[in-house]
């Protein structure tokens, strides 16, 4: 699907809690430590991304939280809801405000053609195209740090899943 390509998992919708609309969601590893309430959440609906914002967010323990949606505000519509992914876009997670790109360095890399690509040893930070250095097989490969290349990041096992231009990373190995 088109659409997950833009997105990043926030969490999964579990089930209702309570009558008034309340939800708890198992977040994802790619949700962001800190809530801010005036930006949407997404959920895919019939195809499309539906922006809501959050009347509530309580973080729970395991992983967990109890939200309250705006205009969700019964249980059975909340209800409609269960079994569905909350997305947030790329920028609200790899945003200049939200990391230091060095913070990424010692991340495992992979991409969705070419697989197991090696470890980010430096984040270069060069005019208009910064870039991941990553050492494979002996060898320097530079990933441009571009948000149309990044599929997913996952901080607790410290991977980036990469989607690469098609060749880019049998330029570097086959030099």
């Amino acid at each position: 699907m088109k659409t997950a390509e833009k997105y990043l998992l926030f969490g999964d919708i579990l089930k209702t809690f309570g009558e008034n609309g309340e939800l708890i969601v198992k977040l994802g590893n790619q949700a962001p430590s800190e809530i801010n309430l005036k930006e949407p959440i997404f959920i895919i609906i019939d195809g499309l991304s539906v922006p809501f914002y959050f009347k509530l967010f309580d973080e729970r323990a395991n992983n967990r939280a109890v939200v309250i949606l705006e205009n969700i505000e019964t249980e059975k519509l909340a209800s409609q809801l269960v079994g569905m992914k909350m997305l947030m876009p790329y920028k609200k997670q790899i945003g200049e405000n939200d990391f230091n790109l060095n913070s990424f360095v010692g991340f495992f890399a992979t991409d969705t053609l070419a697989g197991k690509i090696g470890t980010i040893n430096e984040f270069l930070d060069f005019p208009n195209n910064p870039c991941f250095r990553i050492i494979c097989n002996g060898k320097e490969i530079l990933v441009p740090v571009n948000e149309d290349f990044i599929e997913s990041i996952d901080t607790k096992s410290k991977t980036i899943n990469f989607n690469l231009p098609k060749g880019l990373v049998d330029f570097y190995l086959n030099e």
